[in-house]
C-alpha cells in the first residue's frame, strides 16, 4: 500500500453555494432527516479546530460493511476536513440516529480510487432524484453527475475518509 497525502484543492465555494450547502443542516428534522438518509446525506459534527466548538454540516456518505465513506469535494482546505484532520472524534447522525465515530482519513490513492468508483456506482440511489437533478443541473445551481465525475477523475489525489463508529455505537447503524 502507498501512502500519500491527498492534494485536491479546488478553492472555496461561492457564497451561494455555501449558503446552498447550509440547507441540510435546517431541513436534517424528523421526517426530512429520514428521507436525505435514504438520499445519503448525513450531518457530520467535527470540533472546530480553532474554537473548540461543535462544527455542523451536511454531506454526502455512502455505506460501506459497518462505517462510512466521506469525501471533500472542494480538497483538503475544507473546513470540516481539517476540523477531522485536528480531532477525528466525530458525531454522524444519519437520520433520526446519533452515532460517536472516528474519522480516518484514507492514506493509498489507489484505496481512495476504488472508493470514489463505488461512491459512483451507487450515486443513483443517492443525491437528488433524477428529475431535481436535471433541474439543478440546467439552472447552473448544482450538477451532481458532474461533481461526481470530477471527484472520481480526481479521486487520487481527493480528500477521502472512512467514519468508523465506535465499538458501542454499532447497534445505532441504520440498515441501508
Amino acid at each position: 500500500m502507498t501512502s500519500t497525502a491527498p492534494t485536491f484543492n479546488r478553492g472555496r465555494p461561492s457564497r451561494w453555494r455555501r449558503l446552498m450547502f447550509k440547507a441540510p443542516v435546517a431541513l436534517y428534522r424528523d421526517g426530512p432527516a429520514e428521507i436525505m438518509r435514504r438520499r445519503c446525506v448525513m450531518l457530520l459534527t467535527t470540533k472546530g479546530r480553532q474554537s473548540g466548538l461543535p462544527r455542523t454540516g451536511g454531506i454526502s456518505f455512502m455505506p460501506l460493511d459497518d462505517h462510512f465513506v466521506v469525501f471533500s469535494g472542494w480538497g483538503i482546505r475544507s473546513d470540516w476536513y481539517q476540523n477531522l484532520l485536528a480531532d477525528p472524534e466525530v458525531t454522524l447522525q444519519i437520520g433520526r440516529r446519533r452515532i460517536q465515530a472516528t474519522a480516518v482519513p484514507v492514506a493509498d490513492p489507489e484505496r481512495r480510487r476504488q472508493l470514489m468508483r463505488q461512491m459512483r456506482e451507487q450515486s443513483a440511489q443517492c443525491g437528488p432524484p433524477s428529475p431535481i437533478r436535471e433541474l439543478l443541473r440546467r439552472t447552473g445551481v448544482l450538477d451532481y453527475d458532474g461533481e461526481l465525475e470530477l471527484a472520481v477523475a480526481q479521486a487520487g489525489s481527493l480528500p477521502v475518509v472512512e467514519l468508523i463508529p465506535q465499538a458501542d455505537q454499532q447497534d445505532r447503524l441504520p440498515r441501508h
